[in-house]
């Protein structure tokens, strides 16, 4: 046992026990009164009163008045954005820079840097050396940094940056502790810990005559943060301290960091993405790229909204596409995109974001790549990528840079009227299970029709089931009399109306139920129909039972003796499954 003092948290610290991150109320509401909004940020009316603040009618609105250097505030209390307003003209200040603060700056204390005026006041109290600048979470201006120098003399403290814990204040806190190490302070921007959305006011009315010490011992944002910088250096020992992998959506959306949902033209790619967003949505701010195909956006989330009897939730869609390509499109939209505060941003489709650049180029693929990490660190958001798959409709097109920046990637493929969705990479985790799905047509109120993703079981197919649309597709142009000697995969592609990628799947099932056979002696390799193949595209009433290359029989013999083939299950084909829409959004899709 050791003589060491601290808090739980320490103590849990030591022990590796996992601590839950103290939860806040929103400072965004409505107050009655400077009583109420004192207590909210956990002082008194008086400590307010002391500081100035009073309540006044500002623009037929409650709000609390309190001084700066440079003129009054005002802090209205309703609820109602815009939540401060100053003077016209108004020239942003240092807030709290007075002499109880350099007093404690003398006495060794660390300057603490916020944002609001409001938790200066809080800060203050609670005995923290705390200062803001006036108007929010922003670069300070140059000409303040020379009126600090001036207040400080010769002395030199370290310096805290604590701004509000939400991606505004991470994004703040590191722009200002830049500010202040370029002018040789020795800084450091931490992490309050808190909920999103809390501030140091939160801290201190948390922790109160413990806030000081606390907030020293506060973990830092340039590790704790590595999502939200290109690259940072750190000693192996704090590797144990970063934060383990979470997901958005368990095992196939990570909650940082970069998807890929990548499949052939038309197999449901863009419901399945839209269908992740909703669900994001529900709880979460996603924003959804519709780059493509913006008009079918409306009945498509009507009819997803009517099916799971759910409201649109915090979806918002941007239609039409940033260019990633162009640095001042991409500066503007990423600026946008972290006023939302996003838990995802889906761009539907890739190709449509990098116009004027070559998929197949590493160099712009690299460029486009760089644009979606620097969405996903400035926004602290998951960016999904909807791409399509090359002609093969085996993998995706374009370079192969991709696939090594994704931290997960989602095949989507269609085997008929069921939609596959695989793991194709997965960085951080096992790959998931596949799961399989189809699409339900929904008829909205306004007379429109879509469709929406439902489960679908996927089952073995057997020699006595009947045949899939597409493989009657690919059995009829194999019984062409051109194709008498076979036909390879180009050949039925082109006969056959399905894509290169159907084309070969359906071939591995017809081979696998013995309805066609390959001929893998040549090359191109070439593919035949069997007699159990001509016997599955044959009407059995048909007139003499003629099969398909003229020969004429009594009768037609069931190639298969069901009785002498292993129990399988039926069929999705032949008995589907029924649709249980409560179990839909239990099982997370």
């Amino acid at each position: 046992m050791t003589q060491e003092s601290g808090s739980l948290y320490d103590l849990a610290a030591r022990l590796g026990i996992e601590t839950p991150q103290p939860v806040v109320s929103s400072s965004k509401r409505e107050y009655t009164g400077l009583d109420d909004y004192a207590t909210a940020h956990g002082v008194t009316g008086e400590v307010l009163r002391a500081a100035k603040w009073h309540e006044v009618m500002k623009d037929n609105r409650l709000a609390l008045e309190f001084p700066t250097k440079t003129g009054p505030r005002w802090r209205f209390l309703d609820g109602q954005k815009p939540f401060y307003k100053s003077p016209p003209g108004y020239n942003r200040c240092w807030f709290g820079l007075n002499a109880a603060f350099l007093k404690r700056i003398a006495d060794g204390q660390p300057l603490v840097i916020c944002n609001g005026e409001a938790s200066v006041v809080v800060a203050q109290h609670y005995g923290l050396a705390a200062l803001a600048v006036t108007g929010g979470e922003k670069q300070i201006p140059p000409p303040l940094f020379d009126e600090l120098a001036q207040g400080l003399g010769e002395l030199s403290p370290p310096v805290l940056i604590a701004m509000d814990c939400d991606s505004t204040g991470r994004r703040a806190g590191r722009q200002v502790a830049g500010q202040f190490r370029e002018r040789g302070y020795d800084v450091r921007a931490v992490n309050l810990g808190l909920s999103l959305g809390a501030d140091l006011a939160d801290f201190c009315a948390l922790h109160r005559d413990q806030a000081g010490d606390l907030l020293a011992a506060c973990d830092s944002l340039d590790w704790l943060e590595l999502e939200s910088r290109p690259w940072i250096i750190i000693p192996a020992r704090d590797l144990a301290k970063l934060p383990p992998i979470t997901w958005l959506i368990e095992g196939v959306i990570p909650e940082r960091g970069l998807t890929v949902i990548y499949g052939p033209s038309g197999v449901g790619k863009s419901f399945l993405a839209l269908d992740y967003a909703l669900q994001i949505a529900q709880a979460s701010t996603v924003v959804y790229v519709a780059a493509e195909g913006q008009s079918g956006y409306r009945q498509r989330v009507a009819a997803w909204c009517k099916h799971n009897q759910k409201a649109e939730g915090h979806l918002y869609l941007c239609l039409g596409s940033p260019n990633l390509m162009d640095a001042a499109d991409l500066d503007q939209f990423v600026s946008e995109i972290v006023a939302f505060s996003p838990a995802m941003v889906i761009v539907d489709t890739l190709a449509m974001a990098m116009i004027g650049g070559d998929e197949n180029s590493a160099r712009d693929m690299g460029l486009t790549i760089r644009a979606c990490k620097a969405i996903s660190r400035e926004a602290g958001c998951a960016v999904v990528l909807v791409y399509h798959t090359n002609k093969y409709g085996v993998v995706e097109r374009g370079s192969s840079a991709l696939r090594g920046a994704a931290d997960s990637m989602v095949r989507v493929t269609g085997d008929d009227d069921v939609i596959v969705i695989e793991s194709a990479k997965s960085k951080d985790a096992a790959p998931f299970a596949p799961q399989y799905r189809k699409l339900l047509p929904v008829h909205n109120e306004d007379g429109t029709e879509s469709r929406v993703l439902v489960p679908a079981e996927r089952i073995v197919q057997t020699q006595d089931d009947p045949l899939t649309m597409n493989q009657r597709k690919v059995l009829e142009s194999l019984a062409l009399e051109a194709f008498e000697t076979g036909a390879t995969v180009s050949d039925l592609t082109d006969t056959s109306d399905l894509g290169r990628g159907s084309v070969i799947r359906v071939l591995s099932r017809l081979v696998e139920l013995g309805c066609a056979s390959k001929d893998s002696s040549n090359y191109p390799n070439t593919y035949e129909i069997t007699e159990l193949g001509r016997t599955k595209i044959t009407p059995v009433d048909s007139v003499d039972s003629v099969d398909s290359v003229g020969a004429k029989s009594d009768s037609v013999a069931d190639p298969v003796d069901s009785a002498s083939q292993p129990s399988q299950p039926h069929s999705l084909f032949s008995k589907p499954t029924a649709y249980d829409p409560d179990s839909y959004y239990e099982q997370g899709m």
